[in-house]
């Protein structure tokens, strides 16, 4: 019986702990409340906080716009502000030509 309730304490810290880390660490404003509201609902509501900010209060990721995805007939990448990996970077390919063709040139 002992291990039940350790147990089941472990899995209420664990939801603690994720929900006051994803809370805290998100880069997007929570819904319906304030930063400080929902750890206040997260540390005082034992085990309904951590539920109710992964359903209810969680900001959701930003949708993509149409013609961005995989299938789009843009070719760009999806966010052209964020990092690109150096084989989608056109100056990098520019590059890695420009060195092939002077490679050539010098055998």
């Amino acid at each position: 019986m002992i291990r039940v309730f350790v147990f089941l304490f472990l899995a209420h810290l664990a939801l603690v702990i994720a929900a006051l880390a994803d809370c805290l660490g998100g880069e997007h404003l929570p819904r319906k409340l304030t930063r400080g509201w929902w750890v206040a609902i997260i540390l005082l509501v034992p085990v309904a906080g951590g539920i109710l900010w992964f359903s209810v209060g969680r900001a959701r990721p930003p949708r993509p716009q149409p013609g961005t995805g995989r299938s789009g007939s843009t070719g760009g990448p999806r966010d052209p502000k964020g990092p690109m990996a150096p084989d989608d970077d056109p100056d990098f390919l520019r590059d890695i030509d420009r060195r092939l063709r002077d490679e050539n040139k010098e055998d």
